[in-house]
């Protein structure tokens, strides 16, 4: 294995030189390697991938990739990214030969799939996805250029919506015609955790003495499997205070179960069904329609009305970094700014 020490960067290099499928003798070169493992694994699964692969269809290109990617993300987000790239992609480029894909061509895909009225954010992903694979294929099996390169979609999500705390007090009474969607709504509201944290609780979970709930885990279904995952990022792993009402109505909850087992989930339902109760309750309560994860979005605009800072909101919701709250919620903040704004006037030179 030709790996080196770049000296000036202090990261290793690999150098070395290869068949491609022309039988054209060429040479590779990838820098950046924090360790010289990660640069002598490089060229071996290079050399391992293209040895394997001459020039290929589209469709078999997309199968290695999965096959490569499958143990480097969550097995949900393979999920919906594998549903994405089988209806979006892979019906367009399925049999052409990877080579032979030009930006044109890429080009005619994108016009392809913005005709279809989906979201921005969709076809940005679907962009996204299609580039990941044929970057796949520039480094491992030995294609020139990626042909994937111009943009599109956006990023941007869609605007906020969530309901005010009087939202919430009128949409709750509606609610409280069955315990547990009243319970599970409850929960969503005043601790801002996603469905699937919520959907993962088990009694161990819950601190009764502290007033504290241990988000650990998460809850998805999968191919017809119930799966318990640990949280989306490290910093969903987290504890949170709730108020001692709101422990009050769980532990009223609990009282009325079975013989609960303490390490089983608290609740058993599928998502789909909790939607299903709280678009009804909506209707009935005569408050906007949100959907189920802007209960997150109303925790968060809870707290900044009551004076939160972006770390602790953050640290409610598990955010990475507070960056990701300030570019998520910055909108709800105006008091702050405005907080400032008389600081600098009324400061003294």
């Amino acid at each position: 294995m030709a790996t080196y020490k770049d000296e000036k960067r202090g990261t290793w290099y690999c150098k070395f030189y290869y068949m491609d499928w022309t039988g054209t003798r060429r040479q590779k070169l990838k820098r950046g390697f924090k360790l010289q493992r990660e640069a002598k694994e490089w060229e071996r699964l290079f050399l391992e991938q293209f040895a394997k692969n001459p020039d290929i269809t589209f469709e078999a290109l997309y199968e290695k990739y999965k096959e490569y990617i499958k143990p480097r993300i969550r097995e949900s987000t393979a999920q919906s990214r594998f549903y994405m790239l089988d209806r979006h992609v892979l019906p367009f480029f399925h049999a052409r030969i990877v080579s032979d894909i030009t930006p044109a061509d890429v080009a005619a895909w994108q016009t392809d799939i913005l005709s279809k009225g989906l979201s921005n954010a969709y076809i940005h992903s679907a962009n996204t996805y299609l580039k990941a694979i044929f970057t796949y294929a520039v480094d491992y099996l030995g294609l020139s250029k990626n042909p994937c390169m111009k943009t599109i979609g956006s990023t941007k999500s869609r605007k906020l919506n969530f309901w005010t705390p009087e939202e919430y007090a009128k949409f709750s009474e509606a609610a409280a015609d069955n315990p547990e969607y009243f319970i599970i709504f409850e929960i969503l509201y005043y601790t801002g955790m996603r469905v699937g944290e919520l959907l993962a609780l088990t009694l161990n979970d819950i601190d009764f003495k502290n007033n504290q709930i241990d988000i650990n885990k998460t809850f998805y279904r999968l191919t017809g499997q119930d799966v318990i995952n640990p949280p989306k990022t490290p910093n969903s792993e987290r504890i949170v205070d709730i108020p001692e009402f709101l422990t009050e109505e769980i532990k009223d909850y609990t009282k009325k179960l079975y013989k609960p087992d303490p390490e089983y989930r608290l609740f058993h339902k599928q998502i789909q069904y909790i939607r299903s109760a709280f678009k009804t309750r909506i209707k009935r309560a005569g408050v906007k329609e949100i959907r189920v994860h802007d209960l997150r979005h109303s925790h968060a605009s809870l707290l900044i009305n009551l004076g939160a800072n972006p770390v602790l909101v953050a640290e409610r919701l598990g955010h990475e970094s507070p960056s990701i709250t300030m570019n998520t919620y910055a909108h709800l903040f105006p008091k702050a700014q405005l907080d400032i704004v008389r600081k600098i006037e009324k400061a003294e030179y």
